[in-house]
Order: structure tokens, then sequence, then C-alpha cells
């Protein structure tokens, strides 16, 4: 009997200490959230979506939601998400060649390797003309805009555009220095506005470094407007539309 009782404690003491390592864990383990931004698992991010308006473009999005390959394919997965989720004919791929899927690894397919090439993009990215460019090889409609072209209200109503439908989806290129995150020039399709906070939700493929956030549009805006060091010309919002 007391090495039943001992035999149990001992169970009991390992699955007390998985219970709290998973307690004490959180769900991303990475760079922590900075406090300006607010993250979608949080309650008040679960909330935002929950009453926002503007979230169309959230529930096909997170069902392709993909993690970049490597550093510099930000672009190139959030395309593949945006691709994907519009519904659009999907091309036959290598890696299931039964299915048909818009993947990072074929991304390139049809695209003019003069206008970009994986290899390159891998180092350098891409700005906000060349991915412009680059969408127009599939049966999407492309609209790049500058933010050093847009007001604050005219990139808010963008936004909107870019949430509000599942047949019309939004890419946004931003500093994320300017968001108060790690890091430089980056690309995410943004998936809802939220009215009563003024802020989009920023579907970050860079998944290993940042969760998707709550981001207020006036940081965003400012965010977009800024430079990128290729072209030195601003990021920006692309609208895709099926």
């Amino acid at each position: 009997m007391l090495l039943r009782f001992l035999h149990g404690l001992r169970h009991l003491a390992g699955f007390s200490l998985l219970a709290s390592l998973l307690v004490a864990t959180p769900l991303w383990a990475e760079l922590p959230i900075p406090p300006e931004l607010t993250g979608l698992t949080s309650p008040g991010g679960q909330s935002r979506l929950l009453d926002s308006e503007f979230k169309q473009a959230y529930w096909p999005l997170s069902i392709f939601f993909e993690t970049q390959k490597n550093q510099a394919y930000c672009s190139v997965a959030s395309s593949v998400m945006v691709l994907n989720a519009l519904g659009i004919p999907r091309p036959v791929v290598s890696a299931w060649p039964d299915f048909t899927f818009f993947t990072q690894d074929d991304f390139f397919a049809k695209v003019d390797p003069d206008l970009a090439n994986p290899a390159t993009v891998a180092k350098e990215g891409m700005t906000l003309m060349q991915l412009a460019e680059v969408l127009k090889a599939f049966p999407v409609t492309v609209e790049p805009h500058f933010g050093q072209d847009l007001s604050l209200e005219s990139f808010r109503e963008l936004l909107k555009q870019g949430v509000n439908s599942p047949a019309r989806l939004a890419l946004a290129n931003f500093n994320r220095k300017l968001i108060y995150q790690v890091g430089g020039g980056h690309w995410s399709p943004v998936a809802a506005y939220h009215a009563p906070s003024d802020s989009a939700l920023l579907m970050d493929v860079a998944r290993y470094k940042y969760p998707p956030v709550w981001v207020t549009v006036k940081d965003l805006y400012e965010a977009v407007r800024s430079a990128d060091d290729t072209s030195h010309r601003s990021r920006g919002i692309i609208l895709v539309s099926r």
C-alpha cells in the first residue's frame, strides 16, 4: 500500500510540474509585445475582433496563415496568404502534386526572373512597386498606394476596403520601428479594422517573432509613409482583388 501511495505521489508531482510549466509558458515565447500594441490573443485583442464591423478578411486569412520561410520572405508569405484566401484558381505545386495551392516554394514559377527571383528576394525582400508588379503575374487586380500620397483619412478608408470583403484583401508594407517593434521593413496582411480604438489587425507572417497584433491606424500610417532603403520611396499598402 505504501509503495502504491508513493508511486501515486510521484505521478501527481510530475503532473503538477507539467501543469505549472504549461501555465508559466506563454503562448508566444519570442519577443514581448510592446505596450503600445494589443495582441490578438489577449482579452482586449479578442474583444476588438468580436466587436469589429470590419473583419471579413480575418476568416479566410486565418485559415491560410503562413510563416515566412526566411527573414526576407515576408512579402512572399503575405502574398501566398492573400492569393489562397481570395479563392482564385490555384496552381498544381511540387509539394502536393495531386492538389492545387499557392506556396512560397512555387510563388515565382510564373514571375519574370528579371523582375524578382527567389535568390534575390531571400536576401533583399521586395519593395512596394516590385511586389505590385509581381502580383500582376496572377489572376488578380492589384492596386498599390504609396503612403506618402495618402492622407490619414484616405489610408483609413483603404484599410476598411481591404478588410471588409473576402474578395478584396490588403497587404501592408511598413517599418516595424515605427510601430514599436524590433526590426525594419516588413510586409503583413491586414485582417480587420476596429473603429472604436481606430486600430488595424496585422497578421504578422514572422510568427516566430511576433503574434498578430492590433496597431493604431495613426502609428501604422506613419510606418507606411517611411522610405525603404532600396527604392528610397515610401512604403504603403496594396489592395488585391479577385
